[in-house]
């Protein structure tokens, strides 16, 4: 299979451009089945994958923006939103790499640019480099709209997966 190369790693490229997950076997397979259950906090901020793009080294999540995640005035706490934006930028470390790296957040800046509110929020991360032991990203989180409302850059170190969470052998 073909790979793109980041510093000392590469990301597999079978597929070119685009890809919608649930008409692509090898990413359902990648991301949900050699997974397992989705950790609590994606569960919590209703984490559901839209795609993966090799070519732009990215993937495209939603999430929803609960009312109990609300400040007194009314928004989105930043808490939840940078949980959001972390999810973007782990998940595509995991989604991009076919589960090779657990990754963990060594550090992260966040730009909260406009409110967020109560109801569906849309989020990409995208792997700028990686190398090594460490890969750098970036994250977005837009409303339906397509109006950015926040923005994350962030360093993770790529972990060996712990054994009681090591991604199932891939089918075939």
């Amino acid at each position: 299979m073909p790979r793109v190369r980041f510093g000392s790693r590469s990301l597999p490229t079978g597929k070119k451009g685009s890809l919608d997950v649930s008409e692509t076997h090898l990413e359902q397979e990648t991301v949900y089945d050699r997974l397992g259950d989705l950790p609590p906090v994606a569960e919590l901020i209703s984490w559901k994958l839209l795609g993966l793009d090799r070519a732009a080294n990215s993937i495209h999540l939603s999430f929803t923006a609960a009312k109990e995640f609300t400040n007194p005035g009314g928004t989105v706490h930043g808490g939840f939103i940078t949980a959001m934006l972390d999810e973007c930028m782990g998940s595509a470390v995991v989604g991009l790499t076919e589960a090779e790296f657990l990754p963990s957040t060594i550090s992260m800046t966040t730009d909260f640019i406009k409110p967020v509110f109560v109801g569906e929020v849309f989020g990409e991360g995208r792997i700028t480099s990686m190398g090594g032991k460490s890969a750098f990203l970036e994250g977005k989180l837009t409303d339906a709209g397509g109006t950015t409302l926040a923005r994350s850059v962030a360093a993770y170190r790529l972990l060996p997966w712990p054994e009681h969470l090591k991604p199932r052998p891939k089918r075939g």
